[in-house]
């Protein structure tokens, strides 16, 4: 709270009149006695007026809230914080940091600004974690919660300045601050440190009080100088006008002493005029009380409104960086969710995969077992018939006719036994990616010639893998049993 005290001269008719300092004593007895004695009362009043005011003014200072400047690390500044806790006497006290976010940008760092945003809300989350825990300490030294509030600002360049900015910004009168980290005090310590607390201090305006602590112990004090007015005016220069307000006197009082009969010539006054005058000075007194009563719960209210908007200010900003951590936090997590139902699928898919693949494998030999088998069947019994049928017509000739050529066909090796490629009955059939059968060895000479493509449909090869054609081969061994000359025959 800052009290204005009006030092402006007196008006003219509030002017004493001073004698002329060659006039002889008689000379000057004579204008003193016939000086107003109502003249004296006034000018004394507004004298004792203003020595009032700068004695509330004072007092307003006690007033002031106190600042402490507190790094994110607790351990850091617990020692300065306990200090100020244990000897300063405060009304209220806020708990200053500086946030300097985290400089990243997509293009240096690979990430999204997305990413980059809730990485920057993270880190002031972390930071009012932090400071909840000094808000904490001060609870545990007998504080009261209302009076300790929290005071963060985030800026883009350093620390330091952004404490000064601060100290201009919201008249601070009281700072405490670190002047060096604890692990390098030493007893009889009286140099400051800390960059930053020699840039607070040499940049920071002179109506604020500065006290540097290290460790739990003042190091300095930067005396604050005190403004009335919020000019170039100090305390110093107010006690001085009021020195020579008081000066005014001077002359009259050296006189009366002088003159102690003086009194007898002064023009005597009535008790109604005793009792008016009275009257009018106490009217006047609680006029004036009334007026600056009426003045200090102005400035009180004002000052509480620039308060409560800069606490508004301050939980909009981490309401707003809150709602983004948790927008951020429930996308990550939506977006995992969905890369584990993707990946379950993909798992699930693959294992119905091979075990498709297992069944065909198993299915495959068994029904071409069944075919080879049918087939085989109705080749016997086609001969059967047909050799019941010549027998029957009694056509030997026909019939022989018939026989060796019948001999010729079955003597042939059925088309499924032949290699598409090399056009010869295989010795080792490989089932292919294209589902037709193949000698091995013919399909490897295949593909090493660079063969991408199936011999049968002239597509793509999806792959080169090769599975045996366990059935196929157990025909062919049968087949090859049952006609031991078929690689003799012309």
């Amino acid at each position: 709270m800052l009290l204005t005290l009006d030092l402006a001269p007196l008006p003219p008719n509030c002017q004493p009149n001073r004698p002329p300092a060659n006039l002889p004593a008689h000379e000057i007895r004579r204008n003193v006695a016939g000086i107003d004695r109502r003249e004296k009362l006034s000018l004394i009043e507004k004298i004792q007026r203003r020595v009032e005011r700068i004695a509330m003014a004072e007092e307003a200072l006690i007033d002031d809230p106190v600042y402490v400047a507190v790094n994110k690390d607790v351990g850091e500044s617990r020692s300065t914080l306990t200090w100020a806790l244990r000897h300063l006497q405060f009304k209220k006290l806020y708990l200053l940091h500086v946030h300097l976010p985290i400089s990243m940008n997509p293009t240096s760092s690979g990430l999204e600004q997305s990413e980059i945003d809730a990485i920057q809300v993270s880190e002031l989350t972390s930071t009012y974690d932090s400071l909840l825990k000094y808000r904490d300490i001060c609870l545990h030294e007998g504080v009261i919660d209302q009076d300790v509030e929290i005071f963060c600002d985030v800026v883009g360049n350093n620390v330091e300045e952004g404490i000064v900015n601060l100290i201009y910004e919201n008249n601070i009168k009281k700072l405490i601050i670190g002047a060096a980290a604890d692990c390098r005090y030493s007893e009889g310590m009286v140099n400051i440190t800390s960059r930053k607390a020699k840039y607070v201090s040499s940049h920071a305006p002179h109506c604020c009080k500065i006290w540097l602590v290290c460790n739990g112990n003042l190091i300095q004090t930067r005396e604050g100088r005190f403004d009335l007015e919020g000019s170039s005016h100090s305390s110093s220069e107010s006690l001085a006008s009021l020195h020579d307000l008081d000066s005014a006197l001077i002359p009259y009082e050296e006189v009366v002493r002088a003159d102690p009969d003086s009194e007898s010539h002064a023009p005597s006054s009535s008790p109604e005029d005793q009792s008016a005058r009275g009257s009018a000075a106490t009217y006047y007194e609680e006029q004036r009380r009334r007026l600056e009563i009426e003045e200090l719960k102005r400035e009180l209210e004002q000052h509480d409104k620039m308060n409560r908007e800069r606490e508004e200010a301050l939980s909009s900003s981490f309401g707003v960086t809150q709602m983004l951590y948790s927008e951020e936090v429930r996308r990550r997590r939506e977006a995992e969710e969905e890369l584990n139902r993707a990946r379950a699928e993909i798992k699930d898919m693959k294992r119905v995969q091979k075990e498709l693949e297992e069944q065909l494998y198993i299915d495959c030999p068994r029904r071409l077992d069944m075919v080879v088998k049918e087939r085989d069947e109705a080749i016997n019994k086609t001969e059967e018939l047909l050799r019941n049928l010549y027998l029957e017509k009694g056509e030997s000739s026909s019939h022989s006719a018939s026989s060796s050529s019948q001999w010729s066909v079955s003597n042939e090796p059925p088309p499924y036994f032949i290699c598409p490629i090399s056009k010869e009955i295989m010795q080792n059939p490989h089932v292919a990616a294209d589902g037709y059968t193949y000698e091995a060895n013919e399909f490897k000479i295949w593909l090493s010639h660079g063969g991408e493509k199936s011999p049968m449909t002239n597509l793509r090869l999806e792959n080169h893998n090769l599975t045996p054609n366990l059935a196929l081969r157990s025909a062919i061994n049968e087949w090859l049993q049952q006609h031991p000359y078929f690689f003799d025959l012309p």
